[in-house]
């Protein structure tokens, strides 16, 4: 009983071990050399130490101003971003147990609906394994709260929902972009059914004459410095911790920076929180670049053998280089629609003030302009980051309070497809479930 309890609670229920032992038996059942099962194996539980690292670090930056903020003005101040809210979940022993549980189970469960699905749009294998593996964590905190369900039924209804997501949404980008994209791959970025926002709102907004596309303008070659996240992150956190410490007050901060006589001034002290969150952001990316570098081609081998004929969903940088100024004008327009969701926030008195969110801004912003600007050119490009970053943002105040665990940590999931898939499905189930129950 002692060895059965050690491998049970000790070794499957620590997330970082478990995936490691998937990323083992995926390597060795593609019959890889042993080097190379060694390598994979060793950077899947690295890449997601160092992950966990980051997240940290992150934390430990923002926490404590949000918190300072939320007591002075009596608000939920909250930043979007998926990988620093899946660093607060992994602190919830039960919580990141059964994330890991659902994150697999709902990868295999897709690659069963992929099989038995029939026609070419669905035949895709989600492989963004970071997302799909915060996104476990988003079902497995909003769950328990939407559907007061236990362990066991928070992992079934989420793995069921998650496999459908995975399995169906693909192909909406697939078929959108086919036309430039020629089905060499898909996006798998929780964008899928927002690029179809995207896409509509391009053709209200813009035009489809070759003069009017983004790639078609010549622009200043700095410009070109910002398609780098860590200088994007660099210019912007600073701003927006700054921007919270100026709601809170010098007192306020000072207190929290131990500032005196000869300290270093409360404004430099934000300023530096900035930086520290912005380095925060690159060691967790390291960490997930070593983990999806190693954990996805161990999944990448079973879904080949399992679907042959299918093509990847990845991440959001895959879709960039189709349309690079689409994207760099769908950023801008996202940046301006998530820093004026905050003012809208702060002025309106909302029991929830959203910061500007890096994910959303930068990533959202890109792929929304990419396919904004395919349908509409450059003008498309820009409102559908505008547009699409005004929903994204306006809809964390609704959502937040859904996330469980997480509720207070100033901290919460990003995306456009949160806001118009994920965020009304809980609302529906959270009536569903009071109908039935009547609470």
């Amino acid at each position: 009983m002692q060895i059965i309890n050690f491998i049970v609670y000790q070794v499957l229920s620590n997330e970082t071990i478990f995936l490691g032992l998937v990323a083992l038996i995926g390597l060795l059942l593609q019959r890889k050399k042993f080097p190379q099962v060694i390598d994979g194996t060793v950077k899947t539980v690295i890449g997601l130490t160092v992950l966990s690292s980051g997240a940290g670090i992150l934390i430990n930056s923002l926490s404590p101003v949000v918190t300072k903020l939320n007591e002075t003005l009596h608000v939920r101040g909250v930043l979007p971003t998926n990988d620093a809210v899946f660093g607060v979940v992994l602190r919830f022993d039960t919580i990141a147990k059964d994330t890991v549980i659902t994150f697999l189970l709902a990868f295999f469960l897709h690659l069963i609906l992929v099989r038995i699905t029939p026609g070419k749009d669905f035949k895709n294998a989600y492989l963004t394994a970071h997302l799909m593996l915060y996104h476990a964590a988003f079902m497995n905190v909003t769950l328990p709260i939407v559907l007061h369900t236990n362990d066991f039924w928070t992992i079934t209804v989420g793995t069921i929902l998650n496999a459908i997501y995975y399995t169906y949404s693909p192909a909406i980008t697939r078929k959108l972009a086919r036309p430039w994209m020629h089905d060499v791959s898909t996006l798998g970025f929780m964008d899928q059914v927002g690029s179809i926002l995207a896409h509509f709102i391009g053709k209200w907004f813009g035009s489809s004459k070759p003069e009017q596309d983004a790639d078609n303008m010549k622009l200043p070659k700095w410009a070109s410095m910002f398609r780098d996240n860590t200088i994007v992150l660099f210019f912007l956190m600073p701003i927006i911790f700054v921007g919270i410490g100026l709601a809170v007050g010098q007192h306020g901060i000072q207190q929290l920076a131990g500032t005196g006589a000869g300290s270093t001034n409360w404004i430099m002290w934000l300023i530096i929180e900035g930086f520290t969150f912005t380095a925060g952001i690159v060691v967790l990316l390291q960490g997930v670049r070593m983990f999806i570098g190693s954990i996805v081609p161990a999944f990448k081998g079973i879904s080949d053998k399992f679907l042959p004929g299918s093509i990847p969903a990845l991440d959001a940088p895959t879709i960039f280089p189709y349309s690079p100024m689409g994207g760099m004008f769908g950023f801008l327009g996202s940046t301006v629609g998530c820093i004026l969701v905050t003012f809208a926030t702060i002025i309106f008195h909302s029991p929830v003030i959203v910061f500007p969110s890096p994910i959303i801004m930068y990533f959202d912003g890109n792929v929304m302009g990419v396919f904004g600007n395919k349908a509409g050119g450059w003008r498309g490009a820009i409102m559908a980051g505008f547009i699409t970053g005004i929903i994204s943002s306006a809809a964390v105040i609704l959502f937040y309070p859904l996330t469980g665990a997480v509720y207070g940590s100033g901290l919460t999931w990003s995306n456009i497809d949160y806001a118009i898939v994920w965020m009304p499905i809980m609302y529906l189930l959270k009536f569903v479930r009071s109908l039935v129950l009547g609470f």
